[in-house]
């Protein structure tokens, strides 16, 4: 339903035959076939693809550190790879989607390590204070170092365009280049799922079980930095979804990541086309800002979280 929503509402409503005619009578010289080939359904795959990204990588990061606010955004990953792009944009402008994507990996890692090693030299105690302060400290530091760049090297356009998030530039061109990578990272953490579990349990009982907590634990990190630095390279750097999903979801599933993962995957994943949806729909013909809409209900759910704990 929501995917069907996705498909015939926005800047210009389009029929059930048109969507219909366009999947398998396609004509390229109907502009309304054009809108949903080659702009809705590249961007409704990409709203999905981003959603369950950072929903996973929120999910793994609080399995692996025992921190349940844990999130790719709230632990300066997102900003990690932000300032990534924002060196694109000043030393190849005229970069690949390759090379850019491959930039925001390098930020996101960046991020990471400095990150883990501000919080505690040895990543199997991290505790939960330490991350959440070293990854606000991070973040507020990529963040304006991007936001001075911008400024000294006149990038504001650019850098804004990334900060407020948004998937409706995203090309078939662009998810051509990440899908492999993301189906690589998404399949890598489902098949971690069970070292993940052990993890929970705590590093002694995971080695008391054969298992190396610090492999499984480093394995999975670099996945969700590869995830995060996809999504974070397509719409820009939203918080709050790896918060939220896998919170909502635990109720069903509980801590058991065999089952949780794949719901995180899928939630995620509509989420962010259902938000994507409203964003098209609240102000019309204008567009709310997708990470700006996200925000307005992460913040409140962040909050809620912090009183109940």
């Amino acid at each position: 339903m929501i995917l069907f929503f996705s498909l015939t509402n926005g800047a210009a409503d389009i029929s059930l035959t048109e969507i219909s005619n366009a999947f398998f009578h396609f004509d390229s010289q109907n502009q309304s076939q054009q809108i949903i080939i080659n702009l809705r359904l590249p961007r409704i795959i990409g709203a999905f693809l981003v959603g369950s990204a950072f929903a996973l990588s929120g999910a793994v990061m609080q399995g692996v550190t025992r921190n349940p606010l844990a999130d790719a955004g709230l632990l300066g990953i997102n900003s990690g790879a932000s300032l990534g792009l924002a060196l694109v944009f000043i030393f190849v402008p005229k970069a690949s989607i390759t090379a850019t994507i491959w930039f925001s990996f390098g930020g996101a890692f960046l991020a990471a390590f400095l990150i883990f090693l501000v919080s505690r030299r040895s990543v199997a105690s991290l505790t939960p204070t330490r991350l959440i302060l070293a990854g606000v400290a991070i973040s507020s530091l990529f963040t304006a170092i991007s936001q001075a760049l911008g400024l000294v090297f006149d990038l504001q356009q650019d850098i804004a365009f990334w900060f407020v998030g948004g998937v409706a530039n995203i090309t078939w061109q662009q998810l051509q280049q990440v899908w492999w990578l993301y189906l690589i990272a998404v399949g890598g953490l489902l098949f971690l799922a069970g070292g993940i579990n052990l993890l929970i349990l705590g590093d002694d009982n995971a080695m008391a079980l054969g298992k190396k907590p610090e492999r499984i634990r480093f394995v999975t990190l670099i996945l969700v930095v590869f995830l995060a630095g996809i999504a974070v390279a397509l719409v820009g750097p939203i918080s709050f979804i790896g918060l939220m999903v896998p919170h909502v979801l635990r109720h069903f599933t509980g801590d058991n990541y065999r089952k949780l993962l794949p719901l995180v995957l899928v939630g995620g994943g509509f989420f962010v086309v259902l938000a994507d949806l409203l964003a098209r729909l609240l102000n019309p013909p204008f567009e709310t800002p997708l990470g700006l809409l996200i925000t307005i209900v992460g913040v409140p759910f962040l909050l809620f979280r912090i009183w109940r704990s």
